[in-house]
């Protein structure tokens, strides 16, 4: 014989279902509350994500473009085509107002529009830096729909530094 829990509770003389039936409304109440912080937690989850994974791009875009540099011979054409190629890997259109390129020395120091002019023996330095809002492609949706999570004025960088052969 069944427990009496088991069995279906009849309706009252007024009409009203008692028992289970009763709290079926709740579970669509703790669904109201919980499933916009469940779907906050999951976009920012994927905004954080992209962001990690723009900023790992323009660290081996930096460092791709700095074992170019450093080859005797090697031009800023090369230098360029090298950010273009592996940051469209990471679906991200390269800007040429990203890149900084320093020679810290020892024979000469200072900003370099050309690395075909930097002596042998001197230290490059290769920054890539932009703002999150501007690249393009970057996938936000915290942000569009809270106004939340990663901010325009938040910025991606790298650093590469290597001597010239």
């Amino acid at each position: 014989m069944p427990n009496s829990g088991d069995m279906i509770r009849p309706i009252s003389a007024g009409g009203r279902r008692t028992g289970r039936s009763r709290r079926r409304g709740g579970s669509m109440l703790e669904l109201a509350l919980a499933l916009p912080m469940v779907l906050a937690m999951a976009f920012g989850i994927v905004e954080f994500g992209q962001y990690m994974y723009i900023r790992y791009a323009f660290v081996a875009a930096a460092r791709d473009a700095a074992r170019v540099a450093i080859m005797s011979g090697a031009t800023q054409a090369q230098v360029t085509t090298t950010l273009t190629n592996t940051l469209a890997q990471a679906n991200v259109t390269y800007n040429s107002s990203w890149l900084t390129i320093t020679d810290l020395g020892p024979s000469s120091s200072g900003a370099v529009a050309n690395v075909a002019t930097v002596p042998l023996g001197d230290q490059m330095q290769f920054t890539l830096s932009a703002n999150y809002s501007s690249i393009p492609n970057a996938v936000r949706p915290l942000y569009q729909f809270t106004g939340m999570g990663i901010g325009s004025n938040k910025s991606v960088s790298a650093i590469c530094t290597m001597v010239k052969e």
